[in-house]
C-alpha cells in the first residue's frame, strides 16, 4: 500500500498568496546567498563536519526556514511592518536554496579543486606536464604558481593577495556556463509543469513542507507531538554533541560503525563498505514516504550489496568493475528519464510545435510562453555546445556530455517531483566514465579526456540538481496563487549568484586553510581534484577492454530492463511492493548510511498504518516531523560551531 504524507494544512488556513517578490525579500535572500556558500564550503571541505548538501533536504537549509518564521515574528513585534510574510519566507528559502545547491559538494566543491591540481601536482612520475597540461584550457583552469600554492598551502588572504583577477576570469566563464545549463532545466520545468502538476497531480512533497512550515496560525507550532518530537531531537544532538566535544560523556547508542570488519572470510568479503548507521531525522524523513518505496529503498539495497558477493562465489572476480552496480543504477535512472519524457510528450510538442505556429494555448501555468520555453531550451543547448567544444571536446563527445547531464536531471527532477525521495546519488556515472565504457578508449582524442575531466566538476554524483530545486521552486509558487514569471526568473539569477559565491567561498577558504595543509582529513578537496586526472591518466596508458565494455553496456541496459519492467507492473498490480525508483536510488553511497533509518522508518509506518489505518499515521505525523526539524535545527548550530571554532563537533549527517 503506498501512503503518502498528508499536506499539513487546513482548509481554513490556505496559503497567503506570493502576488509579486518583493524586493526586500531578493536583498535578504541576495546576502544570505554568501553565507550559505560559506557553510557548505567551510562544513563540507574545510572541517570535513559533515556534508548537508548530499541528500535532498538540507538541515541548514531547513534551519534557515525555522530562523526565518521566528525572526520575522520577533521583528514583527517590534514593528509589525518588519514581519516577512509566508511568501516572503518561503521564496527567500528557495531562493537560496538554489545558490547553496550551485556551492554544494558535487558542484563548485569538486569543479575548483579540478581547476588548479594537475599545476600544482605534475611531476615526472604521473607525466602530466607532456600528457595533460599543454590540453588544459588557460582561460578555464588556474595555473599562476602563486595562486595554485596558496589555494594549496594556505596562508594567505585572497582579498590581499592582488590575485583575485586570476581566479575571475574562470570564475565568470564556469558561473555563465552553469547558468546555461541552469537556464536550460528551467525552460524544461516550463514545458513540462503543467504535466506534472496538472495533469499527473505530482505531489512535489519538497515544496510543499516549507510552505506547510510558514503559514500564520498553523496548528503544527501547537501541536504537543511535534513539540516533543523536535525537544527529542534537540536533546538527541545536544547529547551527542557535548559527547564529541568531551568523549568522557557517554553516548547513548552507536550511531555509526561499519560491518565489513566482520565479513571477511570469502565471498563474503566481496561485501565492501557496509554502513550500520542510524539518523533519526532521515527516519523521520521516512515515515513521510510510501510505503512501497520504503521498502524497495532498503529491499534493493541489500540486493545491490549482494550483487558482488554473488559474483565472487561463482568467479567472475576476473572481469574489472564485475557486475558494474554504478551502472546498472544508471540505466535505471536512464528508464526514469525516457519514462518522463515520453509520457509528457504531448506537453513538449505543445512547446516546440510553438516554434512554427501561433495557436498554442497559453495558460497561468505557463511560467514562460511556450514559444519562448522552446527557443531557451535551444540557446542554452547552443551555448554550453559551444563552452565543451571550446573547452577541447570533439562535437560528439560534447553531445553526449549534455546528455548524460540532462536525462539525469530530468530523471532526478521527476523523482523529487513525484516521491520526494530523500537522497539521489549515480555513483559517480558520468560522462567521464560512461562515455569511454560505452565507445572505448580509442574513440578519444587525448584532448577529449583533459576535457572530460574538466566536465567532472559538473557531473560527479549529481546530488546537488538545480533542476529540480527550480521545479519546487515554482510549485510553491503555483501553489500560493502568485505569477510564475518572477520566481522563474529569480531562481535562474541566483544560480549563476550562488555559483560565483560558491567559487569565491571555496578559493578564499583554501586561500586562508590549505586545501592540504590546516583543512581537516581527508583533505576532500585533494581527494576531488585528484580523482579526474587519475582516471583519465589510466585510460590513456590501459584504455577499456572489450569485454569491460560489452559488460558495462549490457549492465546499463539491465537496470533499464529491471526498472521498466517493474514501472510496468506496478502499473497493472494494486498493492506491489517493489518500486522502480527504490531500485534506482538504492546502489549509491548516500543509501549506504541510510538504509537502516529506512527501514525503522518502513516498520513504523507499517505498524502505524496496521494499527489505526491512515488516521493514527496522520496523528502520529507531527511527531516525525518535529524529529526532523529538530535534528535540522540542532545539527546546522553544531555545522555553524564546527566552522567557527575550527573544530570537528556533532556531525548531524552523514557520519556520526
Amino acid at each position: 500500500m503506498a501512503v503518502t504524507a498528508p499536506c499539513l494544512m487546513t482548509p481554513s488556513n490556505t496559503p497567503t498568496p506570493f502576488g509579486r517578490i518583493t524586493v526586500r525579500s531578493i536583498v535578504l535572500a541576495a546576502l544570505l546567498a554568501p553565507v550559505a556558500a560559506w557553510v557548505n564550503v567551510s562544513v563540507e571541505a574545510i572541517r570535513y563536519a559533515g556534508q548537508p548538501t548530499t541528500v535532498s533536504v538540507y538541515p541548514h537549509m531547513m534551519a534557515l526556514l525555522l530562523m526565518l518564521v521566528a525572526g520575522s515574528g520577533a521583528a514583527g513585534r517590534i514593528r509589525p511592518s518588519w514581519r516577512l510574510s509566508p511568501a516572503e519566507m518561503v521564496t527567500i528559502y528557495f531562493l537560496v536554496f538554489m545558490a547553496a545547491v550551485m556551492s554544494a559538494h558535487d558542484t563548485m566543491e569538486v569543479l575548483v579543486p579540478i581547476l588548479t591540481y594537475p599545476f600544482r601536482y605534475a611531476n615526472a612520475g604521473n607525466k602530466w606536464e607532456s600528457a595533460i597540461l599543454p590540453l588544459l584550457p588557460r582561460r578555464l583552469t588556474v595555473s599562476d604558481p602563486s595562486a595554485v600554492e596558496h589555494y594549496w598551502l594556505g596562508g594567505a588572504d585572497l582579498w590581499r593577495s592582488g590575485e583575485v583577477g586570476v581566479w575571475l576570469g574562470p570564475a565568470l566563464c564556469w558561473a555563465a556556463f552553469l547558468g546555461a545549463l541552469v537556464f536550460c532545466g528551467a525552460c524544461l520545468n516550463s514545458l513540462l509543469r503543467r504535466q506534472w502538476a496538472e495533469n499527473e497531480r505530482l505531489a512535489f512533497p519538497l515544496a510543499q513542507l516549507p510552505l506547510d512550515l510558514v503559514q500564520p496560525r498553523q496548528p503544527l507550532w501547537t501541536n504537543r507531538l511535534f513539540l516533543l518530537g523536535f525537544a527529542a531531537a534537540v536533546a538527541h544532538d545536544t547529547w551527542f554533541g557535548l559527547h564529541t566535544l568531551w568523549p568522557t560523556i557517554p553516548e547513548p547508542y552507536i550511531r555509526f560503525q561499519t560491518a565489513q570488519q566482520y565479513l571477511t572470510a570469502p565471498p563474503w568479503n566481496a561485501i565492501a563498505w557496509l554502513p550500520v548507521a542510524f539518523f533519526p531525522w532521515i527516519m523521520g524523513l521516512g515515515v513521510m514516504l510510501p510505503t512501497d518505496l520504503l521498502f524497495s529503498c532498503w529491499f534493493f539495497f541489500i540486493v545491490w550489496k549482494l550483487q558482488p558477493v554473488v559474483a565472487a562465489a561463482n568467479g567472475y572476480t576476473d572481469i574489472p568493475g564485475f557486475p558494474f552496480v554504478f551502472e546498472q543504477s544508471f540505466g535505471a535512472y536512464m528508464a526514469i528519464a525516457v519514462f518522463t519524457l515520453y509520457t509528457a510528450r504531448k506537453a513538449l510538442r505543445r512547446g516546440f510545435s510553438a516554434l512554427w505556429t501561433r495557436d498554442v494555448e497559453v495558460t497561468a501555468g505557463d511560467p514562460l510562453h511556450p514559444r519562448t520555453a522552446s527557443l531557451g531550451v535551444m540557446a542554452a543547448l547552443a551555448a554550453a555546445l559551444w563552452f565543451l567544444t571550446r573547452m577541447g571536446m570533439a562535437a560528439w563527445v560534447a553531445c553526449g556530455t549534455l546528455f548524460i547531464y540532462l536525462m539525469a536531471a530530468i530523471a532526478i527532477t521527476r523523482l523529487r517531483a513525484e516521491m520526494g525521495t530523500p537522497a539521489h546519488d549515480l555513483g559517480q556515472m558520468g560522462p567521464m566514465r560512461l562515455l569511454p565504457l560505452t565507445f572505448g578508449k580509442e574513440a578519444f582524442r587525448d584532448q577529449d579526456l583533459v576535457a572530460l575531466a574538466l566536465s567532472h566538476g559538473f557531473n560527479r554524483n549529481y546530488r546537488a540538481c538545480p533542476m529540480a530545486v527550480h521545479a519546487e521552486g515554482l510549485q510553491a509558487q503555483a501553489k500560493s496563487g502568485g505569477s510564475l514569471r518572477g520566481i522563474f526568473w529569480a531562481l535562474v539569477a541566483f544560480a549563476c549568484w550562488g555559483a560565483l559565491c560558491g567559487f569565491a567561498a571555496d578559493v578564499a577558504l583554501n586561500y586562508r586553510w590549505g586545501a592540504i595543509s590546516h583543512c581537516d582529513p581527508p583533505y576532500v578537496s585533494a581527494i576531488f581534484g585528484k580523482e579526474p586526472y587519475d582516471h583519465i591518466t589510466n585510460l590513456m596508458q590501459g584504455g577499456v577492454t572489450a569485454l569491460q565494455r560489452r559488460t558495462a553496456v549490457a549492465a546499463v541496459g539491465v537496470g533499464f530492463a529491471v526498472a521498466a519492467t517493474l514501472g510496468a507492473v506496478r502499473m497493472g498490480a494494486v498493492g506491489f511492493p517493489f518500486h522502480p525508483v527504490g531500485y534506482a536510488i538504492s546502489s549509491n553511497w548516500c543509501m549506504s548510511l541510510m538504509w537502516l533509518s529506512l527501514l525503522a522508518a518502513w516498520v513504523i509506518k507499517v505498524a502505524l498504518l496496521k494499527a489505526g489505518g491512515l488516521r493514527l499515521y496522520r496523528q502520529a505525523l507531527p511527531f516525525f516531523l518535529g524529529i526532523v526539524l529538530g535534528e535540522c535545527a540542532a545539527g546546522t548550530a553544531w555545522m555553524a560551531l564546527s566552522a567557527l571554532l575550527g573544530t570537528k563537533t556533532f556531525i548531524v549527517w552523514p557520519y556520526g
